[in-house]
């Protein structure tokens, strides 16, 4: 397996086999199903709990719990048991731990089921009904969600997510009182008749589940964005949102969630700065100390310098107004009159009062002409 690291433009990173389709599109978008996507965002706030039914590579179960936070849940499913284990592997890449991946295909029954494995680059297009390129047929576990969910306690989902390639009626079924009892505020669902035929099945049907239930189905036009349906009709291109009545609220048309995270990342390198700020005050300090302390030993050595010079002046001022000193200076004009510097008086003088001194004789003294 040839794999690579995608960082999606959403903020998470996906480790991919980069020969599988999905990976192909993330490597050249860094986004898949750019509508669906956007639209999750609006849609999912913290806290929340939903569900992705066909987690695949774990692209929308990464931006899940990346939107509901640490104190949301997801609950992820996929009947591929390689699906299952690189969901894991780039949930732990990104440090989301409010997901639970579940290896089973969601049905409308307990038991288990044949599920059909798809070629090594078509991964996703793996099913529960006969597909084309089948690289083996392995026996898998499978569940009603209602049943799930009565186990975890949840009474409450704010989004499904359904793409499991042809057994979406299947999924719907098995939601039971959920979906009869708007449990579900939002199913973002894909209604592709090519898919849905392997299993029996059709977007009529599906449809009708959904609208037999009280859900108003929205899609997306390139043109329009996401409006209200007048009908819903087979699509490759777009999955449906199918929107409980019983919300006050129609499809918010703000990003909450995605607002948050930008502000949450707004915070956290706001934080980051301010970390690096406040070191570089402590080494300011530091080395503003360190300049004190010479400024301090620099300040004492002025004053002991000023204080000797002081000392010395002092002296020399006690010196010049004695007696002695006055005296000795009469003597040495009276001398500079009789021996002037550099003459043979002046050296015969200097050495004569070597000699009364006490100090030996260095030179012989000059003949007297």
């Amino acid at each position: 397996m040839n794999c690579s690291v995608v960082n999606t433009v959403l903020g998470f990173n996906l480790t991919l086999d980069v020969n599988d389709t999905i990976a192909k599109l993330l490597l050249r978008d860094r986004l898949f199903e750019a509508p669906e996507s956007e639209l999750v965002t609006r849609i999912l706030r913290p806290n929340d709990t939903c569900v992705d039914a066909g987690c695949q590579v774990g692209y929308y179960t990464c931006l899940l719990a990346q939107l509901v936070g640490e104190r949301g849940q997801v609950y992820s499913f996929d009947a591929n048991p390689e699906a299952c284990e690189i969901t894991r592997s780039n949930l732990a890449l990104n440090n989301l731990r409010c997901a639970e991946v579940v290896h089973a295909a969601l049905t409308d029954r307990e038991g288990e089921v044949p599920f059909r494995i798809s070629s090594d680059d078509q991964t996703g297009l793996s099913s529960l009904g006969p597909i084309d390129e089948c690289k083996k047929i392995i026996t898998v576990p499978c569940l009603r969600l209602e049943t799930f969910l009565k186990e975890r306690q949840v009474e409450h989902i704010r989004l499904l997510k359904l793409d499991v390639e042809g057994s979406e009626e299947m999924v719907l079924e098995g939601l039971g009182h959920f979906l009869t009892d708007h449990r579900v505020d939002f199913i973002l669902a894909e209604c592709y008749d090519e898919r849905l035929r392997l299993v029996n099945s059709s977007t009529d049907r599906v449809s009708a589940i959904l609208h037999n239930a009280g859900y108003i189905a929205w899609e997306y036009g390139a043109c329009t964005g996401w409006l209200r349906a007048t009908e819903v009709r087979s699509r490759a291109d777009c999955n449906y949102l199918f929107v409980s009545r019983s919300l006050p609220e129609s499809v918010p048309r703000v990003s909450i969630a995605g607002a948050l995270i930008a502000a949450q990342k707004a915070v956290a390198a706001t934080q980051a700065e301010t970390a690096a700020l406040r070191q570089s005050l402590e080494e300011s300090r530091d080395r503003n100390g360190e300049l004190r302390d010479l400024l301090n030993a620099s300040d004492q050595e002025v004053r002991r310098l000023r204080d000797e010079n002081r000392n010395a002046k002092q002296l020399l001022q006690t010196v010049q107004t004695s007696a002695g000193w006055r005296l000795l200076n009469r003597w040495r004009r009276i001398r500079n009159i009789v021996a002037p510097e550099g003459t043979v008086r002046r050296r015969l003088y200097d050495a004569f009062l070597g000699v009364s001194r006490g100090q030996p004789r260095r030179q012989k003294m000059p003949r007297v002409r």
